[in-house]
């Protein structure tokens, strides 16, 4: 069985499209787990009125990302999970053929690519990665499948912990896959299978389209900035810690900088939320990171085989200019 787990917030736009292509699938065996994260929006009266074969989670906040689909995992029957965003459109073959691709490539993680709501393919030939300060952007060899539809076998997921709760939203992804290369698991991309992704379905979308400057949130900006800092606190050996956190630093302070110059202070200041939280909560991120690596079985020259050595951030900035905050 495959258990599907959706997390939502005030999705209900979403929901129609999403679920009659999960109930669509060639592959029977599932079950469908929403966690809803507190909606607002009739969400939940829609799914009980027509889909009343789905569990249905019912969180009494907003949990965020990483909490949530945790909590779907405790109440799923499955062996194989797959979590999937509710602004996502999928083939009727999709898991069927993610299953095939799972056990062709023997891989522990798998997703498909990503297609935009134009059906562009957004990876064009590339592979999905980070740089060496853990900032996502594209590379030679996959380093991780983005959260919007991942698939991992149960066994495998509880061996890693799960998503890291202290992740409200964004980078919980790589900081999963990375963690299961440490411990000797394997990560791919299935090419051939594809998967529509709207973005921002649950949460302020960035957009990035051509001839127009690229407009970011502020909380997106604030928390890819503090999960990435951890993510390198947790899962680099301590030799490599000593020359990536100096080089995250010094990008994060001349990005703060920047901004402050040209008059986005609420992102600079962002910049700054995002480092003192990770002070504030160095005790659990070390306690983390014990965890981490107390199960690593390969080192970080195979992690640095498969990122970016030159900085991502830096490029965007080049390719994209400043962005716009909301």
């Amino acid at each position: 069985m495959v258990s599907i787990i959706i997390v939502n917030w005030n999705g209900k736009k979403w929901l129609a499209g999403c679920l009659e292509a999960v109930f669509n699938q060639s592959y029977r065996d599932i079950e469908v787990i929403v966690v809803d994260n507190n909606s607002s929006d009739d969400s939940l009266d829609f799914i009980r009125a027509n889909y009343p074969q789905i569990k249905v989670v019912e969180n009494s906040s907003n949990l965020g990302f990483g909490r949530a689909n945790n909590i779907g995992v405790k109440k799923s029957a499955g062996n194989t999970l797959f979590f999937l965003n509710n602004d996502t459109l999928m083939e009727g073959n999709l898991i069927e053929d993610l299953l095939q691709e799972k056990l062709a490539k023997s891989a522990n993680i798998v997703g498909p690519k990503i297609l935009d709501y134009e059906k562009n393919d957004i990876y064009q030939s590339r592979k999905i990665s980070i740089d060496c300060t853990g900032y996502l952007g594209w590379g030679k060899r996959t380093f991780f499948v983005e959260g919007c539809a991942l698939m991992i076998d149960k066994t495998d997921f509880l061996k890693l912990g799960g998503f890291d709760e202290k992740y409200f939203m964004y980078s919980e992804d790589i900081d999963l896959c990375w963690r299961a290369w440490l411990c000797g698991m394997k990560v791919e991309i299935c090419d051939s299978v594809s998967l529509i992704h709207f973005g921002g379905g649950s949460s302020e979308a960035t957009m990035l389209t051509k001839g127009k400057r690229h407009v970011v949130p502020i909380f997106r900006r604030y928390e890819v900035e503090k999960n990435n800092l951890r993510n390198l606190l947790k899962n680099y050996s301590w030799f490599n810690l000593i020359w990536t956190v100096p080089m995250f630093l010094c990008q994060s302070f001349f990005e703060a900088a920047v901004y402050a110059v040209t008059g986005n202070f609420k992102a600079s200041g962002a910049i700054w939320k995002a480092i003192w939280w990770n002070i504030l909560n160095i005790g659990d991120t070390m306690d983390k990171r014990q965890a981490v690596q107390s199960g690593r079985k390969i080192s970080d020259l195979h992690i640095f085989s498969r990122v970016n050595l030159r900085p991502n951030k830096i490029q965007a900035l080049l390719a994209s200019g400043l962005p716009k905050f909301k």
